[in-house]
């Protein structure tokens, strides 16, 4: 084969690669989304900005539904009332074991940190003002404590507790809003909840902040979801998404202003302030805070493996799962890989560093 053949035989390919992504059948999704948690403001950035548009094939549509919790994301991508999602790790790692029902895969980990998002301790406003961790824990013990049933935080709480960290009086369950109003009213001695949920309660002057997750090495995570068959069926639209997730995560990284001021327009009682203080005012070494508040991680690792292992096993402490081990395809990597490599990215794709509250922009 001569090279004017070769040449004629690799442009045509090309264009046989094009035409087949253009000739990609229109997808028509349900896409759930937390916007009021940190891990899950990607959504909300694909959402404002419109970024679905530029990668999903022509014809395509997008409906955007809100959820103030996981569980009910998960009840949807069951029933195929939903295709894609993003949650917290405990209900997404939940999603993945009804396999009986339908076969629920995580394919991106779009947020990861060192116990800077879910894993917040807040107590009391009157509280002392502890001057580490280890003073706070000590505060902590015969008092009665609070968390949301199920989730991240609840995950984290058992395990510093199972390590010593502190011994409550005992642990009450409630939903993240009760807990909230419960700190209003004054009612309530200490509390783990995610953000921006905390941040609120600070910031309103209803509680302080006392510990992350940081000094016990307790990660936190948030994970998309999306139903197998869609992902066979739709490769291409699969691979989109993901690349839209991407450049979500790229954006809060790089424009945190509009990322506050987007986040105040979409969460009821918050303003631009309070979100961007959520996701990148630094957090005190006092508290065990660390330098990244927030990893666009991506890609099933090491670290994300192993925070889905014990996730795995704390459902199962909880009576939640029947078995303690990670269930075989909990999660595609395909499209998120896929994604990146024709980006020409490696992961992690963007990283958000704690800053000083002077460094806050004027809203």
């Amino acid at each position: 084969m001569n090279k004017v053949s070769k040449l004629v035989i690799g442009v045509l390919g090309v264009f046989a690669v094009h035409a087949a992504a253009y000739a990609a059948d229109p997808v028509h999704i349900t896409y759930g989304y937390h916007p009021y948690w940190t891990g899950g403001w990607n959504g909300v950035i694909i959402k404002a900005k419109g970024l679905w548009k530029k990668y999903l094939p022509p014809g395509s549509t997008v409906k955007f539904e809100p959820h103030l919790t996981g569980p009910p994301m998960v009840n949807a991508l069951l029933a195929n009332k939903m295709q894609i999602g993003t949650m917290g790790d405990m209900p997404s790692l939940v999603a993945t074991t009804k396999k009986n029902i339908a076969d629920i895969r995580l394919v991106s980990v779009p947020m990861f940190s060192d116990g800077q998002n879910c894993n917040k301790i807040v107590v009391r406003k009157d509280a002392p003002n502890f001057k580490d961790v280890k003073q706070a824990m000590k505060w902590l013990n015969g008092k009665n404590f609070a968390v949301h049933r199920g989730t991240c935080a609840n995950r984290f709480v058992k395990s510093i507790i199972e390590k010593g960290a502190f011994t409550p009086k005992r642990v009450m369950y409630m939903p993240i809003e009760v807990i909230a109003s419960n700190f209003e009213a004054g009612k309530l001695d200490a509390a783990a909840m995610w953000e921006p949920h905390a941040r609120r309660v600070v910031e309103k002057g209803f509680a302080k902040y006392a510990a992350t997750g940081a000094p016990w090495n307790e990660t936190d995570a948030d994970f998309t979801l999306m139903r197998e068959d869609f992902i066979k069926q739709h490769p291409e639209a699969a691979v989109g998404w993901m690349k839209a997730e991407i450049e979500a995560v790229r954006f809060m990284a790089e424009h945190p202003k509009q990322t506050a001021e987007i986040m105040a327009k979409e969460l009821v009682n918050y303003t631009p302030e309070m979100a961007w203080t959520a996701l990148y005012e630094k957090n005190p070494k006092s508290i065990g805070g660390a330098k990244v508040n927030y990893i666009g991680k991506m890609v099933f690792d090491a670290q994300a493996l192993d925070l889905m292992k014990k996730g795995y096993a704390f459902l199962y402490k909880m009576k939640v799962l029947k078995s303690p081990d990670m269930p075989k395809n909990a999660y595609d990597p395909g499209p998120i890989n896929t994604a990146l490599k024709e980006l020409g990215m490696k992961a992690p794709v963007g990283e958000i560093v704690g800053r000083p509250r002077a460094d806050m922009p004027k809203f």
